[in-house]
């Protein structure tokens, strides 16, 4: 067995990003435009989808068994489209700041309550999708190619912690409180 390879993972301080996306939107355009205007806004290095529910009407999922060839004896990279109405039961996924890609898997409920589940190609809205992106602060993803799986996997690493505008900021209230202390005590005397 191989040892791990991560022994600290990253950390940082999360922020959770809050949207909803409306009938006939394309659910992996808007996840992907979502997450590039969250990451510049917060100038963070990661986003990750927190949570979402909400519904489709068309849904374009990569199946299990996927390979690094189509056409391998195992079946691999079968992508289905289905047309019809579906509950978003699980929506996960990662995105790189630095514009390597994104992992999106979706498990999505049918009228009788069969799941289906995958990797998320695209999705149209139905009457509302409801999600929490979230960004860790020192944190980055990035993808590489994986010569062992064929794809490009997520990497993450911590980068330097900065100071947060909340530490910057008390500091110099602290110097104004003083320096109207002051002047108050001068225009006093």
């Amino acid at each position: 067995m191989p040892e791990p390879r991560l022994i600290v993972p990253p950390c940082g301080p999360m922020t959770a990003h809050c949207f909803r996306l409306h009938p006939g939107e394309e659910l992996m355009p808007a996840l992907k435009q979502a997450a590039a205007i969250i990451l510049a806004r917060s100038k963070c290095e990661s986003a990750f989808i927190i949570t979402a529910v909400g519904s489709l009407e068309r849904a374009t999922i990569r199946l299990a068994n996927a390979s690094r060839t189509d056409g391998d004896d195992t079946g691999g990279n079968d992508i289905k489209t289905y047309n019809q109405r579906f509950e978003v039961v699980s929506l996960v996924g990662t995105f790189s700041a630095d514009g390597s890609g994104c992992h999106v898997h979706i498990s999505l409920a049918d009228a009788k309550g069969n799941t289906i589940g995958g990797h998320l190609i695209d999705g149209t809205v139905f009457t509302t999708c409801e999600i929490v992106m979230g960004t860790a602060d020192n944190v980055k993803f990035t993808r590489t190619m994986d010569d062992t799986t064929g794809y490009n996997e997520l990497e993450v690493s911590q980068l330097p912690k900065q100071q947060s505008h909340v530490g910057k900021a008390i500091p110099a209230a602290l110097m104004l409180l003083t320096a109207g202390f002051i002047a108050g005590r001068l225009k006093a005397r």
